[in-house]
C-alpha cells in the first residue's frame, strides 16, 4: 500500500535548485536517505511532512494516513518539560481516547452508537493506547532519560536530551509514516540497538536521513541516494546499495569512454558534411546533432558513488616503534562518581575504543589521558615514553584554537601550500579557511579535524566522537585514514561501523572501574568481559559458572610459586573439554574458548616476566652523513654512539653540555665519522637534556654544520643556531618547548625505538 509519494518535487534554496525528487513510500518499507551535508535531506523531510512548500511538484497521501516528523534539535516552547515534549507525539492516541470516551457516553443512551464505540475501541487498542504512557516511560529510560530527568524543563535540557525525548515519543506513537532526521545522533550503542528494534517492528513506512552506516545496514529495506540533485531509490540494505553504486560507477566509466569515442566520430562527420550542400547531407547532419545531444544528456545522468572529496593521505607516526612497545602507563586515574582507581596502558599500534552510555565519563577520561584535565587522585601518574607525540581532538574545539583560523592551525605543521591542499581535500569551504575557530559550525570544525589528522605527525591519536557532524563521505574518509594510520588510537565513539573497521579493543567505564570486553562490539553486546588490573568485579565472561583464568590476575600468578602448575592444569582442562566440541551448547562452547584464550594470555605473561628483553635497543636515533647515530640516557647524562662505531658521553654542567669521547683500544675514527658523531650528539643534547649550548675540544674541524669555532680547538653549538639550521620557525619552537614535558622533541630530529 502506498502511504506517501511525491512527483517531480523541486526544492530550492538561496535561489538555486537544491533537489528534484520522485519518491514513493509503501507500507513496510524502511528507506535510508543518504547524501552529503547540504544536499537537501532535511529540507525534503520537511516538505514531505508539509512543513515547507515545494517550489514545484506535489506531495500526496491517502486519506487518514498520519505523518510524524522528528527534526534535529528544535527549540521547545516555554513551560514544557521533557515528558510533555515526548508525549506531544501521542496526539493521535489522545484524540482517539477523547473520541472513545464520547462514543462510550453516547452508547449508554443509544444502542446504535455501540457500533461506533466498538470501531474506536479496536483502533485505540491497535495503536496501543491503553499502555502508551507506560511504554513511553519505559523507552525513555532505555535511552537514558530517567523519570527525574523527564520532569526538567526542556529549555534547560541539552539538545541531545530533547532529541531523544522527541524520538521516543514518535516511535511509541507509531504514525503511519515516520520521517526521521539523524535519529541516532546522541544515542549510545544500546540506544541504537533499541532504535533498530523499534524501526524493524514498525508496520508503516519509515524514511530516515542518516550517516549511521550500521543503522542503515541493520534497519533499512531500501536506500535512497542523493547525487547531482536527484534521488535514486534502490532495494536492499546499505552494503548492497554501496556495491551497486560502485558497479554502476565502473560501468558508467566504460560507457563514458564509449560515448567520448562516438562524439569524436560525430565531430569528424559534421566537419565532412559541412563541405556538402545537398539535402541528404543536411538530413544526416541533423541526425548527427540529435545523437550528439542525446549522448551528452546521458553523460550527465551517469550514476557515481556519492563522495564530495577525495580520501586524505594517511597520517604518519613520528616514532618508528616496535609492535608492543609501551607508550603510556597511567595509574590512579580518578573521576568523582565515575572512576575510582583506574589503570590504563597503551602500546604502539594499539587501538582502543571507549564505548558506553552518554555521560558515562568517556570524554573526561580522554581529557585526563591527553593531559588537559587532572585526575582527582593525588597519586595519579601518567608516564609517557620519551619522544612520544600526541594529537588530541576533543568533541567541541576539535583541536582548533577559538581565536585562530583553520589555515593558520595547519600552517604550524606544514607549508602553506600543503595546508590549503589538506583543507580542500577535507571538504572545508574556501570561504571559512581564514575565519576564527569560534565562528565555525560543528561540521566545519569536524572538517578541520580531518585535515589536522592528515598533516600532524603523531604517535598517539586521542579522538572524542570524531564522526559527529561529518557526513557519510567524511566518515568514510576518516575511517580510511585511521585504518591506514600506524599510530596508536584511543577513540570514544558510538559509531559501530567505525569501531569494527578499526578492529579496536572495547573498553567501558562501569561500576567505577575500567572494563575491557573480549570480541569487540559483539563481545560488548554479549557482555563477554574481562576486567582490567585493579578493577573490581568477577572474572571471566558474565554468567560463566565454570570459572577460568583471567588476565586480570596476571600479576598475582607471576609471583605465586604454584602459578605455573595452575596455568598448566587450566590448559589441560580446557584442552580436554574441547576435544569433543559437539557436546557443548554454543554458549558453553563460547565460554570454553574464552577460557582457553585467557589461559594462553596468562602463560605468555608469565613467560615474559621470567624472560625480559636481554638488551634493550637504544631509545633515540637520528642520521648524520648517511650513518645512524644512536643515543640512550645514562642517569643525568647521554650516551651517544655511531652505529657500529665510536661513542661519546654527553654531560650537562649548568646550561652547557660537554662532549667527552670514549677511547677504544685499536679503534681509529675517520674525520668524517667524528664530525657526524659530534653533530648528532649536539642535536641530542640540545633537544633531550636540554641545554642552551654544547662544546667539545676537537682537533678535527667541525665546520659545515651548527658548530662554530670558539677558541683554538674548542667548538661550540648554540641552541638558536641549531634551531635556525633545522628550519624551526618561532611559533614551532615555542610549541616544541611547550611539549617538553612529554620527554623530548616530536620526532623531527630523533626517533624512539
Amino acid at each position: 500500500m502506498i502511504l506517501l509519494e511525491c512527483h517531480d518535487l523541486l526544492l530550492r534554496a538561496d535561489d538555486r535548485d537544491l533537489l528534484r525528487a520522485d519518491l514513493v513510500l509503501r507500507s513496510g518499507w524502511r528507506v535510508g536517505l543518504v547524501g552529503p551535508n547540504g544536499s537537501g535531506k532535511s529540507t525534503l523531510l520537511r516538505a514531505l511532512a508539509g512543513r515547507v512548500p515545494p517550489s514545484e511538484g506535489r506531495v500526496s497521501r491517502p486519506p487518514g494516513v498520519e505523518i510524524d516528523l522528528v527534526e534535529q534539535d528544535v527549540a521547545p516552547g516555554q513551560g514544557v518539560d521533557l515528558w510533555s515534549l515526548a508525549r506531544a507525539h501521542l496526539g493521535t492516541i489522545r484524540a482517539l481516547e477523547f473520541e472513545l470516551e464520547r462514543a462510550y457516553r453516547a452508547a449508554l443512551h443509544d444502542p446504535d452508537a455501540g457500533v461506533r464505540y466498538a470501531e474506536l475501541l479496536a483502533g485505540f487498542e491497535r495503536r496501543g493506547g491503553f499502555d502508551a504512557d507506560a511504554r513511553l516511560m519505559r523507552d525513555l529510560e532505555r535511552v537514558g532519560l530517567t523519570p527525574a530527568m523527564c520532569q526538567r524543563p526542556a529549555a534547560e535540557a541539552s539538545g541531545g536530551e530533547r532529541q531523544r525525548a522527541r524520538l521516543v515519543g514518535a516511535l511509541v506513537a507509531g504514525a503511519d509514516v515516520l520521517l526521521l532526521d539523524e535519529p541516532s545522533n546522541h544515542l549510545d550503542l544500546a540506544g541504537r540497538d533499541w532504535l533498530v528494534e523499534r524501526l524493524t517492528a514498525h508496520e508503516g513506512a519509515v524514511l530516515v536521513a542518516s550517516h549511521d552506516r550500521a543503522l542503515l545496514q541493520r534497519a533499512c529495506t531500501h536506500v535512497a541516494t542523493i547525487d547531482g540533485g536527484r534521488i535514486t531509490l534502490r532495494r536492499g540494505n546499505f552494503d548492497r546499495t554501496t556495491q551497486a553504486l560502485a558497479d554502476a560507477a565502473r560501468s558508467g566509466a566504460r560507457r563514458q569512454a564509449e560515448r567520448a569515442k562516438r562524439l569524436a566520430e560525430l565531430d569528424r562527420m559534421a566537419a565532412d558534411l559541412e563541405r556538402f550542400g545537398n539535402r541528404a547531407a543536411q538530413v544526416r547532419k541533423r541526425r548527427a546533432r540529435r545523437e550528439r545531444a542525446a549522448l551528452e544528456a546521458a553523460a550527465t545522468a551517469t550514476p557515481t558513488v556519492p563522495r564530495d572529496h577525495t580520501t586524505p593521505a594517511r597520517p604518519r607516526a613520528t616514532t618508528v616503534a616496535r609492535a608492543g612497545v609501551t607508550l603510556l602507563r597511567a595509574r590512579h586515574l580518578q573521576i568523582p562518581g565515575i572512576l575510582d582507581d583506574g589503570a590504563f596502558d597503551l602500546e604502539s599500534g594499539q587501538r582502543v575504543a571507549l564505548v558506553g552510555p552518554s555521560g558515562s565519563g568517556k570524554s573526561s577520561l580522554l581529557a585526563i589521558v591527553a593531559g588537559t584535565a587532572a585526575s582527582t587522585d593525588p597519586r595519579a601518574r601518567l608516564a609517557w615514553r620519551d619522544g612520544t607525540s600526541v594529537l588530541y581532538l576533543d568533541q567541541v574545539a576539535r583541536g582548533l584554537d577559538p581565536e585562530r583560523s583553520a589555515r593558520a592551525a595547519l600552517s604550524d605543521w606544514v607549508s602553506a601550500a600543503q595546508a590549503t591542499g589538506a583543507l580542500a581535500e577535507a571538504g572545508l569551504p574556501h570561504a571559512v579557511w581564514d575565519r576564527p575557530g569560534s565562528t565555525l559550525s560543528g561540521g566545519e570544525r569536524a572538517r578541520v579535524a580531518l585535515a589536522l589528522l592528515t598533516v600532524r605527525e603523531a604517535d598517539v591519536l586521542i579522538l572524542d566522537e570524531p564522526t559527529n557532524d561529518l557526513d557519510l563521505p567524511g566518515i568514510e574518509a576518516l575511517e580510511a585514514l585511521l585504518a591506514a594510520s600506524p599510530a596508536a588510537i584511543v577513540i570514544a565513539s558510538h559509531d559501530e561501523a567505525l569501531v569494527r573497521a578499526l578492529q579496536a579493543e572495547v573498553v567501558t567505564l562501569e561500576s567505577a572501574a575500567l572494563v575491557r570486553y573480549r570480541g569487540g562490539i559483539d563481545g560488548y553486546r554479549r557482555r563477554s568481559r574481562r576486567l582490567e588490573p585493579g578493577a573490581d568485579g568477577g572474572r571471566g565472561a558474565e554468567g560463566d559458572s565454570t570459572g577460568g583464568v583471567d588476565s586480570a590476575d596476571a600479576d598475582t600468578r607471576a609471583t605465586d610459586p604454584d602459578a605455573d602448575d595452575a596455568i598448566d592444569r587450566e590448559r589441560a582442562l580446557v584442552a580436554s573439554a574441547l576435544e569433543d566440541p559437539l557436546r557443548w551448547s554454543p554458549r558453553a562452547l563460547e565460554r570454553w574458548n574464552a577460557r582457553r584464550e585467557a589461559a594462553e594470555v596468562a602463560l605468555l605473561d608469565a613467560w615474559e616476566r621470567r624472560n625480559p628483553d636481554p638488551a634493550p635497543a637504544p631509545r633515540f636515533r637520528t642520521r648524520e652523513a648517511g650513518v645512524a647515530v644512536l643515543a640512550d640516557r645514562d642517569g643525568d647524562a647521554l650516551r651517544v654512539d655511531l652505529e657500529g662505531g665510536p661513542g661519546v658521553v654527553v654531560r650537562r654542567v649548568g646550561a652547557v653540555a660537554h662532549l667527552r669521547p670514549e677511547r677504544v683500544e685499536g679503534l681509529m675514527t675517520l674525520p668524517w665519522a667524528w664530525r657526524a658523531l659530534c653533530h648528532g650528539a649536539a642535536r641530542f643534547a640540545i633537544y633531550l637534556l636540554p641545554v642552551e649550548a654544547v662544546q667539545v675540544s676537537s682537533p678535527v674541524p667541525l665546520a659545515g654544520g651548527p658548530f662554530e669555532r670558539h677558541d683554538g680547538d674548542w667548538w661550540v653549538v648554540r641552541r638558536a643556531a641549531l634551531e635556525r639550521s633545522e628550519g624551526w620557525t618561532q611559533g614551532s619552537v615555542a610549541r616544541r618547548r611547550g611539549q617538553r614535558w612529554r620527554g623530548g622533541p616530536t620526532g623531527r630530529v630523533c626517533q624512539g625505538r
